[in-house]
């Protein structure tokens, strides 16, 4: 049976895992976390096909349930590199070395940071509402980012929260209108426009925050800051000669395989331009056919 690795365990690279299961391929993930990646930490989806309303949690569960049941071997390991010799793809993580004919990477990204908050991570400074929401129930708390991550975020803390502020780096935000207007009606919501956060404050845990605002300086006593300004790909771990990459994400073609044979790519971690869960399951199920179809050949002439 031909063998193929999947890096990654979020929506894309559980669906290549199953595709890949189907098509006769014995499967091993890698996942250092909890399977179902940014999706696990959504508190309700609403765009994705058959569901009218889905918490990310049970969607998560459901594709990790459905790969599993057809056989994925989960490797619950950091990968630290991924290199390629005369046998294959090498996977060394922080316990043991692997090799595969096939690989698919599905990493997704990584949070950007403001890059004043490190002594405040855990202590009031977070990167995901539903995970850390509840913390601040009843509690004023501030939103940093303008695109529909940050908007997300401040929608959800406002059903928990007494105040969210919304501190927006641009003049408008780059949100889904629906989400916009939602989050417009809010009583408790304040945006705040063309605001840069200059520091975050508190003895041990997080008090406020200093807002540059129209050329003045403004603090807000909040007791949470979640930072929403995006995210970069996690691709820094992948050391073959000849890779595309188009500032960090890797280039694929129709078939989601990159510049280099043998390796696929899916999800967030591509240069597609849309970052959506049905977009990301797409590129799965193609870069996880094409993948198990390669390993097979391999092997077929070794």
């Amino acid at each position: 049976m031909k063998k193929i690795a999947v890096i990654g365990g979020g929506a894309a690279g559980l669906t290549a895992a199953v595709y890949a299961l189907r098509a006769n391929s014995e499967v091993v993930l890698f996942e250092q976390f909890g399977l179902g990646g940014l999706v696990a930490n959504i508190d309700k989806i609403e765009n994705f096909p058959s569901y009218q309303s889905v918490e990310g949690w049970r969607l998560a569960n459901d594709m990790a349930n459905q790969a599993k049941k057809l056989g994925l071997e989960v490797v619950r390991q950091r990968v630290l590199s991924l290199t390629k010799n005369d046998d294959g793809f090498v996977i060394k993580t922080d316990k043991d070395e692997y090799v595969f004919p096939g690989v698919v990477v599905s990493t997704g990204t990584a949070h950007n940071k403001l890059g004043i908050e490190d002594a405040y991570v855990g202590k009031g400074v977070s990167y995901c509402a539903t995970c850390d929401g509840n913390f601040y129930k009843g509690q004023p708390v501030a939103v940093v980012g303008g695109g529909n991550q940050a908007v997300r975020e401040a929608l959800y803390l406002s059903d928990i929260c007494n105040e969210v502020y919304l501190f927006v780096p641009s003049s408008h935000l780059n949100a889904e209108e629906i989400n916009v207007r939602a989050l417009e009606s809010k009583q408790n919501v304040k945006i705040v426009f063309d605001s840069s956060v200059a520091k975050i404050y508190g003895e041990e845990f997080v008090s406020g925050v200093s807002v540059f605002c129209g050329g003045e300086t403004f603090d807000y006593a909040v007791n949470g800051v979640f930072v929403a300004i995006g995210a970069l790909p996690v691709s820094d771990f992948i050391q073959i000669d000849g890779l595309n990459k188009e500032k960090g994400y890797l280039v694929v073609g129709a078939k989601c395989e990159t510049s280099v044979k043998g390796l696929f790519a899916a999800g967030d971690v591509t240069q597609g331009s849309l970052k959506q869960i049905v977009t990301a399951c797409a590129d799965g199920a193609k870069a996880g056919s094409f993948a198990a179809a390669y390993a097979a050949m391999v092997t077929k002439n070794k």
